[in-house]
């Protein structure tokens, strides 16, 4: 028997009700979600550390909205205050950091296997879910496709860990979860995935911290920048699952499902991410 571990984060926030302002801000609300063999993890962890190294960064967590913090103050000509989390990172480029964000998420691509999901959901549709209902959706989304990637070896297992949120959202997450894995839905049967959900702090985890770069690219991508676009066709797109060579319903979900929706993503990878 094999173990997989998946590593799960988010980007972007959700709500049933939203202004024009709050979907410019957050225009999605994306899950990641990454699937690799459990006795690649010690090497992914390693390359991780030795790449920090070369990039000669701090021994901390770097997320990716550090970037964009980063980002905002150069642009703004600002000093970077000492109460700011991204404070460590005040003597660096940003392009310095998302260099290490590509060099970081290309690791994942020199692994024996590795397989990478996303959800995505439009905040500028009509969507106007209950904020359990929305989770519950890419949840399922997600445990679909970890069980579809799984149960191809009929003994392995798969070890699913998520970024906790608010004490409120991680019982709810917990919660959907374990509603989702013993009641199941068309797929009736999870098999394949560990009946209970790990919650691990990002700075105690790099398969999380990848998460949030996987999700971070994402939303840029979506956004149409060029850097993101960049870094997903050369660090992500070849991880990505597919179907038949198709990527939309299988490594890119929208949620809901909407024939609509999918165009419109169809479309834009068509343009960017051939």
């Amino acid at each position: 028997m094999a173990i997989k571990f998946v590593f799960s984060d988010e980007c972007g926030t959700y709500s049933p009700i939203r202004t024009e302002k709050q979907n410019r801000v957050h225009p999605y609300y994306i899950r990641s979600l990454f699937i690799i063999e459990g006795d690649d993890y010690k090497k992914l962890c390693d390359d991780f550390t030795d790449l920090k190294k070369q990039f000669g960064l701090p021994n901390k967590e770097i997320k990716w909205a550090h970037i964009w913090s980063l980002r905002s103050n150069v642009k703004n000509k600002k000093e970077v205050n000492q109460k700011e989390d991204h404070h460590f990172l005040k003597d660096f480029d940003y392009h310095t950091i998302i260099d290490f964000v590509e060099a970081s998420l290309i690791l994942l691509q020199n692994l024996k296997n590795c397989k990478t999901v996303y959800s995505i959901t439009n905040n500028n549709s009509d969507a106007k879910f209950s904020e359990k209902d929305l989770f519950k959706m890419h949840i399922t989304t997600l445990l679909q496709r970890t069980q579809f990637e799984t149960q191809k070896n009929a003994k392995d297992l798969a070890v699913i860990f998520f970024d906790p949120l608010c004490d409120k959202k991680s019982k709810l997450l917990r919660e959907i979860y374990f509603d989702i894995a013993q009641n199941g839905d068309f797929v009736q049967e999870y098999t394949h995935i560990k009946d209970s959900i790990n919650l691990e702090f990002s700075h105690h985890s790099i398969g999380i911290q990848l998460a949030d770069y996987l999700a971070g690219v994402m939303a840029g991508t979506l956004k149409g920048y060029d850097r993101s676009i960049q870094i997903f066709n050369n660090a992500i797109r070849g991880t990505l699952r597919n179907h038949n060579n198709k990527i939309l319903g299988a490594g890119v979900c929208e949620i809901p499902t909407n024939s609509s929706e999918r165009q419109k993503l169809r479309a834009h990878f068509k343009k960017h991410c051939p």
